[in-house]
């Protein structure tokens, strides 16, 4: 017993000592049994984030949108219909907080439903929106990316021809993401799915519901964050009339009827002449003048229209952020009038109705380029349609002018370096080819073009062609014109000037004017309008890339049609050429005649006969050479005495072969411009007079003319390559009897050769 009682007392010992041993160095802390197991976790949730100072409407947007649409088959519930109808809406709201808002929107629209019913619908929606990427990333006003989920109800109103009008309601959820163009205008494309109650499209089914799905592409605008309702539009001047005015260009296509699926047959070109006023930062108007052609349907004829609109133009940069002369992205609301003249028969007047949203990309204060979507509404005779209404939409590219005084235009111009431009070589040469499309069919046709022109200020120059267009369908189209363009430089107004950047990008407006050959008989005059863009791609200082697409619209009488648009893609070179005054004089004073020495030549190359244009049983091109010899007599002229052999069709079965030998005068063009005499490049135009014999029999000997253009490169100091573009043309007699009563005979060389000076 005693043993036990020991034992339990060395236990209760062993366990005391230690305690009181640690009692001595500290004491015993109290546990606080009403701690927050919050304050121990590893990371605390983040408290939700407000906007300070939140009043209503200071985080206001609005977005414009529209898109296909599709509802579901009888068959089956998931899989869409065949065919797509159409939605467009417009939207208000505002953000609560950088995650929560709410959106209410009114669109409008077309089913297309089983038993190929199509009932119109104006729908009003309610939605609520969560800012996914705060909620995760916190609030970013700098954000240019950002997801929105979003989900809310919607209630539409329908009517069908020959019905009455009833209503649905539904659910409907989506998600918008949203990319920011910038830090107010955003681009956003959402799909979204809708569950409905039945009779959607008019038609019951066993399930007893419709859904309907769609895809929106938008553009929205929102308020500077803090500011409230209230912008500043301080910045606008208007102190005379002419400022805020605006001229616009444009071009485009536009379709009329109301058979969706036959869209792509009734697409015709379009274009319009534009006049304008800002009044204010926000309002202007906007006259607008042009012309369409309009596809008819299937067993119509096609008419073309005079069409004038009377718009009003909501700047929503000025209306939701305030007034920004540096903004590069604009966005305006168009909303007027319209009027329509037809030719051919039937009904020639229509009044309607015009909507739009011109999207512009300003590359200065005053020049802007646009992309404008717009729907026109008229009576539907002038579609044809069964409908009340027939519908235009249409798109535009253009380019508008701001006419605009203020100290920010003044301050832009300031940037220019005129002394630098003054000193650059500001003339310049194109020889360009490349081919051409009308009647909408790509054939193997042809166009070249050879012109000169002068830039006589940093964005503005003037340029003369030359041009020859070969069109070898049904009418057998020859054509030799004359144009004249305005260019405008829109990489000097976007960056200032700048001699030795590597890519510059014109856009020029101009009227081409000559005569033409068609249909195998007729000869006519032939001019209209014609613009595009000009990209120049810098090779070296003195010679540019080009690469120049081209629209124009031709009045060609007795031709398929009485106005024929023509696309046209052209490529080729630029030779810049120029000096001032006075570096051609320091230069010219300092040229030593001696280095002028005598030259040699030979050349060959394909050949084209001017009896083959009619008589088509002849092959349009053969073949020939040339030898020549010649000097400069000073660093602008010279002399050059040539021999040329040319292979041409006598007949169906026999060639003939003519000989000239002609004397030609050359003026050295860069020698003229520069006042350099040894350049690697050198443009010369020359004429000449000579005399030409022909092989077949009783051919008899011809004067000659002659006249081209040679561009010649030097590759070492006494080998050269020249392009010799050129025409010859003789009396009629050198084919004997077989002139068929023309006043000449001639042929147009392109022969390549190879020069060596002595």
């Amino acid at each position: 017993m005693k043993t036990n009682i020991r034992t339990i007392c060395t236990i209760i010992s062993s366990c005391i000592l230690p305690l009181g041993a640690y009692a001595t160095q500290e004491a015993p802390v109290a546990i606080d049994s009403t701690m927050n197991a919050l304050d121990y976790v590893l990371q605390r949730p983040a408290p939700a984030e407000k906007f300070a100072h939140k009043r209503f409407g200071d985080h206001l947007f609005i977005s414009m949108e529209g898109g296909p649409e599709w509802m579901r088959p009888n068959s089956h519930l998931s899989g869409p219909s065949s065919e797509n109808g159409y939605r467009a809406g417009i939207s208000i709201g505002d953000w609560i907080t950088p995650v929560h808002g709410w959106r209410l929107g009114i669109s409008g629209g077309r089913h297309h439903g089983l038993r190929d019913y199509k009932p119109y619908f104006a729908a009003l929606s309610l939605d609520y929106m969560m800012n996914l990427s705060s909620l995760l990333r916190g609030d970013n006003p700098s954000r240019h990316f950002e997801l929105v989920g979003i989900m809310g109800i919607e209630g539409q109103a329908l009517h069908r021809e020959c019905h009455r009008l009833w209503g649905v309601a539904g659910a409907r959820i989506a998600l918008q993401p949203r990319v920011y163009l910038t830090s107010s205008t955003y681009l956003y494309v959402e799909p979204r799915l809708g569950i409905y109650g039945d009779k959607l499209d008019d038609v019951k089914t066993w399930h007893k519901y419709d859904w309907n799905a769609s895809v929106m592409v938008g553009l929205g605008y929102r308020m500077a964050g803090g500011k409230g309702i209230s912008v500043d539009n301080s910045m606008f001047a208007n102190n005379h009339f002419r400022d805020n005015l605006f001229i616009g260009l444009s071009g485009g296509i536009v379709s009329i009827g109301e058979n969706t699926s036959e869209w792509r047959d009734r697409i015709g070109a379009a274009g319009t002449l534009s006049i304008g006023k800002w009044f204010s930062a926000p309002a202007g108007l906007r006259l607008s003048i042009g012309g369409a052609e309009l596809r008819q349907p299937a067993g119509f004829k096609k008419r073309y229209s005079t069409i004038a609109d009377l718009d009003f133009l909501w700047n929503l940069n000025s209306a939701f952020v305030g007034y920004n002369p540096d903004a590069k992205i604009e966005t305006n609301m168009v909303l007027g009038a319209s009027a329509a003249c037809l030719s051919g028969e039937g009904k020639k007047f229509f009044p309607g109705l015009h909507a739009g949203l011109q999207g512009i990309w300003k590359v200065s204060p005053s020049v802007g380029l646009y992309l404008e979507p717009n729907v026109r509404a008229f009576d539907s005779e002038i579609a044809r349609a069964s409908h009340r209404v027939a519908l235009m939409p249409g798109i535009n590219v253009g380019l508008v002018y701001r006419f605009n005084t203020s100290p920010e235009y003044d301050a832009y111009k300031s940037h220019f370096d005129y002394r630098k431009f003054l000193s650059s070589r500001r003339y310049f040469f194109d020889l360009l080819g490349g081919v051409l499309m009308r009647s909408r069919s790509w054939q193997p046709n042809c166009a070249v073009a050879i012109g000169f022109g002068k830039w006589y200020t940093p964005e503005s120059a003037w340029r003369i062609n030359g041009e020859y267009e070969y069109y070898n369908t049904g009418a057998n189209y020859r054509s030799l014109s004359l144009s004249a363009d305005y260019l405008l430089s829109l990489s000097t107004l976007a960056g200032g000037f700048d001699s030795e950047r590597s890519f510059d990008l014109d856009a020029f407006v101009g009227m081409n004017a000559g005569i033409a050959h068609y249909n195998h008989k007729h000869n006519s005059i032939i001019w209209g309008p014609r613009a595009g863009l000009r990209g120049r791609i810098g090779v070296s200082p003195a010679v540019d890339i080009i690469l120049e697409p081209q629209v124009q619209l031709l009045a060609i009488p007795n031709y398929t049609r009485r106005f024929n648009p023509e696309a046209r893609l052209l490529a080729g070179l630029s030779y810049k050429i120029g000096r001032t005054r006075k570096e051609r004089s320091a230069h010219a004073s300092a040229t030593d005649l001696s280095e002028f020495r005598p030259y040699v030549g030979i050349a060959g190359g394909p050949m084209l006969y001017s009896e083959s244009f009619s008589n088509t049983s002849f092959r349009k091109v053969s073949w020939g050479f040339n030898a020549t010899a010649g000097g400069w007599l000073t660093g602008t002229s010279g002399l050059q005495l040539s021999f040329a052999y040319d292979c041409v069709p006598f007949n169906r079965i026999v060639n003939q072969e003519i000989k000239t030998l002609s004397l030609d005068y050359m003026l050295n063009l860069t020698h003229v411009f520069t006042g350099e005499t040894d350049r690697r490049f050198e443009i010369s135009p020359m004429a000449g007079i000579g005399f030409g014999w022909g092989s077949c029999r009783n051919s008899k000997t011809s004067l000659a003319l002659e006249g081209g253009l040679r561009a010649s490169y030097r590759l070492t100091d006494n080998i050269g390559l020249t392009l010799t573009p050129m025409v010859t043309v003789w009396q009629p007699r050198i084919n004997g009897e077989k002139h068929n009563g023309h006043h000449f005979v001639g042929v147009g060389r392109l022969p390549l050769g190879i020069t060596y000076r002595f």
